[in-house]
């Protein structure tokens, strides 16, 4: 994932709220018009700005609603309302209170076929911020939004989301949890005075994988995956001297040969 696991974590974010919108009770006029324009018109991305830059987000994202040319219609009312989303740039790990925990690398298969690929793992836990601001041209339309958010995200079904992870030929939905359910939309003052903007903050507890695979010329298993896992050993021969047994172990399970009858293992012969 060439874009970077943050870039997982707000397109995980993004299928998350297109959840919530599907379900958007239109009880005032402007809600229904936010409903009528569609996700990717109601809900935008700021690039790592939170609500000490609220205006700025507010400026831009009129800037570019409005035209091409950067010059805002008179009735600037009808962008409204807008649901603007941001992720902090700091990051925190998980505590172990939460379960958190940073897994030191492993050896893991990622599936459960027969030719499954053995790659190295490592796991990283994090909060992560995530910023909601509400805009609307009246206060009704924004408190309406922002109860329905509190009321999807109290749901105990909505409590985690999934983000994708794409790694060769593997996606990975890994786990985020919401810290609390529990949101308070506060007043955002963004100096104008015929908008009201709400804001709330929530804490994302997001899993991050990361895999390894060999080398390109390094040894791998010979598969057909993508990437080609690590080696693996297939098979191992014991031989049990006391009583004179020998025993392999392979994929298939264990056999014994039986009693040796005397003879010696391959490598004392001389």
């Amino acid at each position: 994932m060439l874009d970077g696991h943050f870039f997982a974590l707000k397109d995980g974010a993004s299928r998350f709220i297109a959840r919530f919108y599907d379900g958007v009770y239109t009880d005032t006029p402007a809600v229904a018009s936010f409903k009528q324009r569609g996700l990717a018109g109601s809900f935008m991305w700021a690039a790592d700005r939170m609500v000490d830059a609220a205006e700025d987000m507010l400026r831009s994202y009129t800037k570019n609603s409005n035209s091409a040319s950067g010059v805002v219609s008179p009735n600037q009312n009808s962008l409204f309302p807008v649901v603007l989303m941001a992720l902090s740039r700091d990051y925190i790990p998980t505590t172990g209170d939460w379960g958190g925990r940073q897994v030191p690398r492993q050896m893991v298969k990622l599936t459960d076929e027969a030719d499954a690929s053995a790659y190295g793992y490592r796991q990283a836990m994090g909060d992560v911020r995530w910023q909601i601001l509400v805009v609307a041209a009246d206060s009704n339309s924004a408190r309406s939004i922002a109860a329905q958010l509190c009321l999807f995200l109290g749901d105990p079904a909505n409590r985690r989301f999934t983000m994708p992870f794409e790694w060769g030929q593997y996606e990975l939905d890994m786990p985020v949890m919401i810290e609390t359910p529990d949101l308070l939309f506060s007043n955002a003052d963004l100096g104008r005075p015929n908008v009201t903007a709400l804001v709330a903050d929530i804490t994302l507890k997001a899993t991050f994988p990361y895999l390894d695979a060999p080398a390109v010329g390094d040894p791998n298993d010979g598969s057909l995956n993508n990437p080609p896992g690590y080696p693996l050993v297939d098979q191992i021969e014991l031989f049990h001297f006391p009583v004179r047994r020998h025993t392999t172990v392979n994929a298939a399970g264990i056999a014994r040969d039986g009693d040796m009858g005397g003879k010696v293992p391959p490598e004392q012969e001389g």
